[in-house]
């Protein structure tokens, strides 16, 4: 495999996953914090999850819950049992099997690949279909998530028109932040993973750079790793604003950037930035 042909196989974040206890809560939290949600897609019987979209420009995030425990959505169970949050990042693909190569040629233990769809009722009483297909790796030490490759062949049914415009004004992730006891250790297992990323050494830790996004891997007195929190980029800081106060979403105001706090966002640390 050409370098060069990385970053299509493996590319940058495709979207994140927060795991929930209680879907409808937890919906009606991110409504008001601003967020535009997709209706309530129901997985298939072998996956045995439900969930909420949340379109942005090129990127973005779901609501995951589990409607009924299977083997393969063990690990969003016990992210919940936890407390629920971050528990996985989809990274983009064009060619998912190769993906799966490259991956084996690290030595890492990629699952085979799966093929599930949703559907996507519209307002005109058509049903259009999503599908999807992942191939996602065994739990990778010092990640603190659970990585994946998603395809989006039917982005026309994933990113509607009408999901794209948040009151808050979000329109991209911007970075991923995690906490770690080793950011060099985590590093280098992240890149195993995400080969395309440039590493950047911080006062903090260390950065990988996909290019739209960044992960920031944080040093911190913890046992291990686990995802902190997201931010996001919005057009309008002020309309951030009001949008939070309207939803009675207690912030912290930095002025180019609005901070919420993770037990008011599903255990989630959110931050707001300002667009450059």
């Amino acid at each position: 495999m050409k370098k060069s042909s990385l970053g299509d196989v493996i590319g940058t974040i495709d979207h994140v996953v927060i795991a929930v206890g209680n879907l409808t809560e937890s919906a009606d939290i991110y409504r008001r914090l601003g967020f535009t949600l997709s209706p309530k897609g129901v997985h298939s019987a072998a996956l045995g999850t439900e969930n909420h979209t949340v379109m942005l420009r090129e990127d973005y995030f779901e609501l995951l819950s589990v409607a009924t425990p299977t083997d393969r959505n063990s690990h969003w169970r016990q992210v919940i049992d936890r407390g629920g949050g971050i528990a996985g990042m989809a990274m983009t693909t064009r060619e998912p099997y190769a993906a799966r190569d490259y991956w084996l040629s690290q030595g890492l233990a990629p699952e085979t690949p799966i093929k599930f769809s949703r559907a996507v009722p519209r307002p005109d009483g058509s049903v259009m279909e999503a599908r999807f297909e992942v191939v996602s790796l065994e739990e990778i030490p010092h990640t603190g998530l659970r990585l994946f490759v998603c395809s989006q062949p039917t982005r026309e049914a994933v990113w509607l028109p009408e999901l794209l415009d948040h009151a808050n004004t979000a329109f991209a992730i911007r970075r991923l932040v995690l906490a770690c006891p080793d950011a060099d250790l985590s590093a280098a297992q992240w890149q195993r993973a995400l080969p395309s990323a440039r590493l950047h050494a911080t006062a903090t830790g260390v950065t990988l750079d996909t290019g739209r996004h960044s992960i920031d891997l944080v040093q911190q007195n913890v046992e291990k790793v686990r995802a902190l929190g997201i931010d996001y980029a919005v057009d309008d800081i002020a309309a951030c604003t009001s949008s939070l106060v309207s939803g009675a979403i207690p912030y912290r105001d930095e002025g180019a950037r609005i901070t919420v706090r993770p037990e008011f966002a599903c255990n989630v640390a959110i931050a707001f930035e300002a667009a450059n």
